[in-house]
């Protein structure tokens, strides 16, 4: 179980407890608990946003590198357009001789 399966599992099971103690009218532990289980709930909200950080990095890279795949595509093409060219000038050359 990763961890953040055991936090919706621990958070879950807080939840359970404030219910059971308001169901049993025990309210002193009640704020307490309530702690635990917001500082919970602010972990995976920050763990959410790290992820979606993550997967925009992610995205952004994909995107460059798609972009220098294309660049250097194009810069290939070119490279072997002007190669033909070159091979053509000295195939015409070499027959002057």
């Amino acid at each position: 179980m990763n961890d953040f399966e055991s936090d919706l599992t621990l958070l879950e099971n807080l939840s359970k407890k404030i219910s059971d103690l308001i169901y049993n009218n025990q309210f002193n532990q009640i704020s307490e608990i309530d702690k635990q289980r917001r500082a919970i709930i602010e972990k995976i909200k920050q763990s959410e946003t790290s992820h979606l950080q993550i997967k925009s990095r992610i995205s952004d890279l994909v995107i460059n590198n798609n972009e220098m795949l294309k660049n250097t595509s194009n810069k290939l093409k070119q490279l072997t357009k002007n190669r033909e060219k070159f091979s053509k000038r000295l195939e015409a050359y070499s027959l002057i001789k």
